[in-house]
């Protein structure tokens, strides 16, 4: 029985960045036939991000989250970028884990138990030319150190609102959105089912 692990870092449980990780999930599910899907909505959970108190195993709401990640075979992290980074609460569990599974010995050499398939799922309001793939980057470097290179997802120049009348949004055209939703979005929604397919293999194969 293989165990993938899903963490989202959305305040909405079925917003777009909450769809794109589920479909990743989906198609896992399609091709193989014995797998359990852990989920865990980050903000529902009480915690904080590193303290550099150096003492990663204390207790709290997030450490069974963490306990449940190092037996897992495959982690999916995903979260809506805010101010061109992810959410607060997916940077600190990514302090946090990361913390907890790096070593300061020579070489910082990773103390997870299996370089497990990780991917990194983002949703963003923001067009290709002005997303923040450092920020990807950065984040990606430290989960790729502990287990694996992240396979990255993208969901781009989002739908925001339910109601655009509602807000003052002089900056975006919702007739625009609404256009690149629909012919767009379809397209992101494969991308992660293709991913899911391939982790899939891959743990298969495993």
């Amino acid at each position: 029985m293989k165990k993938v692990i899903v963490v989202n870092g959305s305040p909405r449980r079925n917003g777009k960045t909450h769809r794109m990780a589920d479909s990743v999930v989906a198609d896992i599910q399609t091709v193989l036939s014995e797998v359990e899907v852990k989920w865990y909505d980050l903000y529902e959970f009480r915690y904080s991000g590193c303290r550099s108190c150096f003492a990663c195993k204390a207790k709290d709401d997030l450490s069974a989250v963490l306990d449940q990640i190092a037996d897992a075979d495959c982690l999916i992290v995903a979260s809506p970028v805010y101010l061109m980074d992810v959410s607060g609460q997916t940077r600190s569990f990514a302090e946090r884990l990361c913390f907890s599974l790096g070593s300061y010995e020579k070489g910082y050499r990773s103390l997870a138990k299996k370089n497990m398939p990780v991917v990194t799922v983002y949703t963003m309001n923001a067009l290709p030319e002005m997303a923040s793939y450092r920020a990807f980057d950065n984040i990606e470097y430290f989960l790729g150190h502990i287990f694996s290179l992240p396979r990255r997802l993208c969901a781009l120049n989002i739908y925001q609102f339910q109601d655009y009348t509602k807000y003052v949004v002089e900056t975006f055209s919702e007739l625009e959105k609404a256009y690149w939703r629909d012919v767009h979005f379809k397209d992101d929604l494969q991308a992660a089912f293709d991913a899911g397919k391939d982790i899939a293999r891959q743990l298969h194969e495993g």
